[in-house]
């Protein structure tokens, strides 16, 4: 069962890979990724997630924002090798508004600006303006 979930889940993501790159950014017509994200490159995948400098800092924990900006590098590493851990009790930058994603963070309140992120704008746009055409 689980697997079919799982393969059901990817399957309806699957579309959205393409276009990743182009919404990552706050301002793709002003500056896009650096490096590039081509869907159609193995090599190029390699570089997701925390493997890319722009896509770690917005996969960063928001708690870990000011290290991240303080030592960009340092922190990706760390997220790499797990010494800082992505869980689900905590939120990555990305859910936070900000250029880059999560800068105005406030510790005392967490709440502030909580799923107001760009990247998830642009997501849920491009879902639903999907859904509402097919």
């Amino acid at each position: 069962m689980q697997e079919i979930i799982g393969q059901i889940c990817s399957e309806d993501a699957s579309h959205l890979k393409p276009f990743i790159g182009n919404y990552a950014v706050t301002q793709p017509e002003v500056k896009g990724l650096e490096p590039l994200i081509f869907s159609e490159n193995k090599k190029s995948h390699a570089r997701m997630g925390v493997n890319h400098p722009q896509l770690a800092g917005m996969l960063c924990l928001v708690k870990h924002m000011n290290a991240y900006h303080a030592d960009p590098k340092k922190v990706q590493e760390q997220l790499q090798n797990g010494e800082i851990r992505i869980n689900t009790g905590a939120w990555p930058a990305l859910a936070y508004p900000g250029d880059p994603p999560g800068i105005d963070f406030d510790i005392e309140d967490i709440q502030e600006g909580l799923l107001r992120g760009h990247l998830l704008k642009c997501i849920c746009f491009y879902f639903f303006s999907f859904c509402y055409f097919v």
